[in-house]
């Protein structure tokens, strides 16, 4: 009697229903390690966004002789420019764009909110009384502190606008190579003819936030129109609680 014939071997073989199952489950490891590497970097600690820079710490004489303190300006939005008060270049032309700001940040309902701040460039040579006929020449009344034009001690001033503010400023001889191009000048009373000297300076027109830090930067300060700034400061305006339901300042 012949011996019984042995099983057939079954050959594993690749249906189309057995594709799609090892599919799904190579799917699945991948997703799954996928979550186990993002899990492990979100329990990383995570570096924080360096804050926006602080303004400097200081305490200066306003054109009225008061005493006027960082500190004191904190909570308000304040614009920040650097002035010699016998500039014959862009100083005039901020001066006369501040007294628009001004009307334009009144017009608007910030008074109580914002603050116009200038620092003097000629500490040497302008005093308070200075700076408040410079603000007078141009259309500004000095016992309105909306404009707050800053000065102090030359080397406080040095201080606060050189180390503060980044700001450079200093008295160089003026170029005498012949195809230096000649600086656009505007009229200044105060220097009319040039007589006194204007220390060279940066121009720039900075805004510091509520909390007193840097949220804006203008290089060229006296190209900034009055509706570029109300542009800039409409986003950093304060909500007070009456307008907190109904939305942000006019």
């Amino acid at each position: 009697m012949p011996a019984p014939a042995s099983p057939t071997r079954r050959y594993f073989q690749l249906t189309p229903f057995r594709i799609l199952w090892i599919g799904m489950a190579l799917g699945g490891l991948l997703v799954g390690l996928v979550f186990l590497i993002l899990l492990g970097q979100s329990a990383q600690p995570r570096e924080k966004a360096a804050p926006a820079p602080l303004e400097p710490i200081f305490t200066l004489t306003n054109q009225q002789g008061g005493r006027i303190s960082s500190t004191s300006l904190r909570g308000r939005i304040q614009v920040v420019s650097f002035i010699s008060p016998y500039c014959r270049e862009e100083c005039p032309l901020i001066a006369h764009h501040y007294v628009e700001y001004a009307d334009a940040i009144r017009a608007s309902g910030w008074a109580d909110r914002v603050v116009l701040l200038s620092f003097n460039l000629d500490p040497k040579s302008a005093g308070p009384s200075t700076l408040a006929r410079f603000q007078k020449i141009f259309g500004w009344k000095p016992k309105d502190l909306l404009w707050e034009f800053l000065t102090g001690p030359p080397p406080l001033l040095d201080q606060v606008v050189k180390e503060g503010f980044h700001v450079w400023f200093g008295r160089v001889p003026a170029s005498t190579h012949p195809g230096a191009i000649p600086e656009l000048r505007w009229h200044n009373p105060l220097n009319p003819h040039g007589i006194h000297s204007n220390p060279s300076h940066e121009d720039p027109l900075e805004i510091y936030g509520p909390g007193g830090h840097l949220r804006r930067i203008f290089e060229s300060g006296s190209l900034v129109s009055t509706a570029r700034l109300l542009h800039a400061l409409y986003p950093l305006i304060p909500l007070d609680p009456a307008q907190a339901t109904t939305g942000r300042a006019p």
